[in-house]
């Protein structure tokens, strides 16, 4: 065998083995943002955006799309989410002492304004928030920067 052939078997065992990695753990039920919503006074446009947008990496509920089904590919989904959740977690709202809540929501308006959320991977395939929805979610948070 040629070195080509054994360096395609090599990524093939990796691409077959990461499928056995697969996990879907980040699916609890929308309920788990809904006193955020309500203490907040989420208007509907952003709790739309939030929907689409943002509860995939900061909240305990996320919506997998289907090519989460693909081990690698997976395994850089959950680390994003990992990672987005450690930031914020609207989730864990009530958890947060008030100081921090005000910290977190003038961090919503920081993150969007400067183009940081949401991240360039997930623009790159979903594409990035319209101007309306960033506007909607600035007008939003603005009373809250810091």
């Amino acid at each position: 065998m040629n070195l080509k052939r054994i360096t395609v078997l090599v990524v093939i065992l990796i691409l077959v083995g990461l499928q056995f990695f697969v996990k879907k753990d980040n699916v609890s039920s929308y309920e788990s943002v809904a006193l955020f919503e309500k203490e907040v006074d989420l208007p509907k446009d952003v709790k739309v955006v939030f929907e689409q947008n943002c509860y995939q990496c900061h909240s305990n509920h996320t919506i997998y799309p289907w090519y989460a089904s693909i081990g690698g590919v997976n395994l850089v989904l959950n680390h994003h989410i990992e990672e987005g959740k450690e930031h914020l977690n609207f989730s864990d709202w009530n958890n947060y002492p008030e100081n921090r809540q005000l910290h977190k929501l003038a961090e919503v308006y920081e993150e969007v304004e400067e183009d940081e959320m949401p991240l360039k991977l997930y623009r790159l395939i979903h594409g990035g928030l319209s101007k309306k929805d960033r506007n909607s979610i600035l007008n939003w948070s603005e009373t809250y920067k810091e």
